[in-house]
């Protein structure tokens, strides 16, 4: 949070794009999924941002699409870059139960109920693959927002460079289909787990704790203010 405070920063950046030494500047929020309130009161303090880079997917839409909505509200320049496409790779359709990753994959750390949750929820895109593949169908949902400008999938081999880049290829994702995604996603995909743990202020008392539909106000700001309000 220290450095979305700090003016002298982002004044510096303001003044290598006066001086033509930069096109744009930004801020990118990560490696793991949270950073919403700082995402927020940047937009809110630097209207003027050029891009933000964050974790967003049709499986993991929280907090990125209130970070969307909060910059097309404060900050209406702000485009986004966005990385892990495919939820580590659960969107591209091939993980199962039965799925063991190499020692030295960081998904192999994770607990189990990470892989057995996530292929119960890639069961209901099914609809998305009529046209396209899974993978291809994860890129076009978030190219259907018109503040992503690209997005940066991790590509494995020549086999999946040419699928993902045959995206463009393919029709974009219907309003029902799109409607039908924010559907599951309001209910976690039909999938009973616990709530995910986020970095930043998220993690704090007043931010992890939150109410999982409270925390997905645009902003934060009054889910905030009632957890606040319930303490005193």
């Amino acid at each position: 949070m220290e450095h979305v405070r700090d003016p002298e920063l982002w004044g510096t950046l303001r003044e290598l794009q006066r001086e033509g030494k930069i096109r744009a500047w930004g801020a990118a929020f990560g490696p793991a999924i949270g950073w919403l309130y700082e995402s927020v009161e940047l937009v809110e303090r630097e209207p003027d941002i050029n891009t933000i880079q964050m974790i967003w997917n049709v499986l993991e839409q929280h907090p990125g699409s209130a970070m969307i909505e909060a910059a097309r509200r404060h900050a209406p320049t702000c485009c986004f870059n966005v990385r892990v496409t495919h939820a580590s790779g659960m969107l591209e359709g091939k993980y199962t139960e039965d799925t063991v990753f190499p020692e030295n994959d960081h998904r192999r750390h994770r607990p189990r109920s990470w892989l057995v949750n996530g292929v119960q929820k890639v069961k209901t895109l099914d609809f998305l693959t009529r046209d396209m593949t899974l993978g291809q169908a994860a890129i076009k949902w978030l190219l259907a927002e018109p503040l992503v400008v690209t997005t940066l999938p991790n590509v494995y081999d020549d086999e999946q460079l040419a699928e993902f880049a045959e995206a463009s290829d393919k029709p974009d994702l219907s309003a029902a289909q799109l409607a039908r995604v924010t559907e599951l996603d309001e209910t976690n995909f039909g999938v009973d787990e616990g709530p995910m743990s986020y970095k930043g202020a998220m993690t704090r008392e007043r931010g992890a704790n939150l109410d999982l539909q409270a925390a997905r106000n645009p902003t934060g700001r009054p889910a905030l203010q009632s957890v606040a309000a319930r303490e005193s």
